[in-house]
């Protein structure tokens, strides 16, 4: 058994993180079960080859990092009014959702294998993209003229996901530190992801993701001015698309409309009562997992009528239920990562850190500025998986 485990524990826990990556999205159930033989996989790992493991100083600093923000949520989940609600909501989000990127880090050395991850996340996305195309013209498992993707797949959770992968994809497909097979997945991902974003109709995604793609094709034009012609090319036929469909135009226009379009007023108001909240508790805030019990019962507004489940904005919602003192421990973890990253891209221009950048901002900061992605179970998942391969992809 012992032997059976060293030698095969790296391949095992490949094909497991493949797997939940391939299902957390369609089936939360089959997700967290795949989750759950991760966790157990790598402690058996841990304990057969302890020995083993080593973890460079570079590393060690972002888990040190990560301890200092929990020392500073920590406070407000063992300081509240319901303490068994808040240190659960605290062990779950913070804790055990970036646990998966613990077996990535110790024991998936091989890039040939973390390649392979990549690759099944960015073939898995594209085909995420497809299906929700498909699911719009064919008017399946629709949700307000939005699709949601592969079988019972969130529409947010496509969203965020969109704006996370695209930008990584383009990465990828330009660079050529990575070995061609990878990169023709990330081309097939772009391509998918595009038709994705026309079947998820999210405003924010388009934005973001037009941003980003903007911005990463004009960095690698230096490189290679074939590039800025793809450029040319998606500029033409995405405005064509626009200029050709007024509902289409209408609705990226909407994006900017703060008085009369319901969605974007929705977050005005609960970002209205996250103001009054931080106000009434501003040190180590209501407690995490509270938010939703108080909002409802003192904050919400009369005028906000969709009920909405969280703040839309993670620092809103971390500040809301963590305080001042969370918000900050969040802020200087995510800016340590940045910082970092931008830091080592300066010194050796790698396309590792450049994905690290271009993920932390685009799932945190930019995506994250109009919906909860750090509280999105599938979503952060997979962040973390890809953080990690890069993180595990760089130091090889």
């Amino acid at each position: 058994m012992k032997s059976w485990i060293i030698k095969y524990s790296e391949l095992i826990l490949t094909i497991l993180i493949s797997l939940m990556i391939c299902t957390t999205r369609s089936s939360m159930a089959l997700g967290n079960l795949l989750y759950g033989l991760i966790i157990l996989m790598t402690l058996i790992t841990c304990r057969y080859r302890r020995h083993e493991i080593s973890v460079p100083q570079s590393i060690r600093q972002y888990g040190w990092a990560y301890v200092g923000m929990l020392l500073c949520v920590l406070p407000s989940a063992l300081i509240s009014t319901d303490i068994a609600i808040t240190t659960k909501y605290f062990f779950n989000i913070w804790i055990w959702k970036v646990l998966i990127i613990l077996p990535i880090l110790l024991f998936i050395k091989s890039p040939r294998k973390l390649y392979a991850i990549l690759i099944v996340f960015f073939v898995y996305m594209g085909i995420d993209g497809i299906s929700a195309f498909v699911q719009l013209l064919i008017g399946h498992n629709i949700s307000s003229g939005r699709a949601g993707g592969v079988v019972n797949g969130s529409v947010m959770g496509l969203a965020m996901l969109l704006t996370f992968t695209f930008p990584l994809a383009l990465v990828v497909m330009f660079d050529k530190s990575f070995p061609k097979y990878v990169r023709q997945s990330a081309i097939f991902s772009s391509l998918g992801m595009l038709l994705g974003m026309w079947g998820n109709q999210s405003r924010g995604s388009w934005l973001f993701s037009g941003t980003n793609g903007i911005l990463i094709t004009l960095r690698y034009c230096f490189l290679n001015v074939r590039y800025l012609l793809v450029l040319i090319v998606a500029i033409i036929g995405i405005g064509y698309v626009f200029t050709t469909n007024q509902a289409y135009l209408d609705r990226f226009e909407s994006t900017f409309n703060m008085t009369t379009n319901g969605s974007n007023i929705g977050r005005i108001y609960v970002w209205v009562s996250d103001k009054q909240m931080i106000m009434d508790h501003p040190i180590i805030g209501v407690g995490p997992g509270l938010w939703g019990k108080k909002y409802a019962g003192e904050y919400q507004l009369k005028q906000e009528t969709q009920n909405l489940g969280h703040s839309h904005n993670n620092m809103l919602q971390i500040a809301s239920e963590s305080g001042i003192l969370g918000l900050i421990g969040f802020l200087e973890f995510s800016i340590f990562i940045i910082y970092k990253s931008v830091k080592s891209y300066i010194m050796s221009t790698n396309p590792y850190d450049l994905s690290i950048i271009v993920g932390f901002i685009s799932y945190l900061f930019l995506f994250g500025s109009i919906d909860y992605t750090w509280g999105n179970s599938s979503g952060i998942r997979i962040f973390w998986v890809v953080m990690g391969i890069m993180l595990q992809l760089r130091d090889n």
